[in-house]
């Protein structure tokens, strides 16, 4: 019983993590565009928090992509 659940948990995992990633690649295009707002508002300390934020969003599409790539999923 307990193997026909990590299947299925696996089997979620490999249907959700490429919208998980997507929906963080799109977060990124939105920070960007929003960073250029802040500045060309010049609101700078805004800007770089965005920035940093956007930072870590990278960080975390390439955690995203190495995670269904230890599923067998190829980028």
């Amino acid at each position: 019983m307990h193997e026909h659940h990590h299947h299925e948990d696996i089997k979620r995992l490999e249907a959700g993590l490429p919208y998980l990633l997507k929906h963080n690649q799109e977060h990124v295009k939105d920070l960007e565009k929003w960073i250029q707002r802040a500045r060309d508002a010049h609101q700078d300390g805004v800007a770089d928090e965005l920035q940093e934020i956007l930072k870590l969003s990278r960080q975390i599409t390439v955690h995203f992509e190495s995670a269904l790539q230890k599923l067998g999923h190829r980028q």
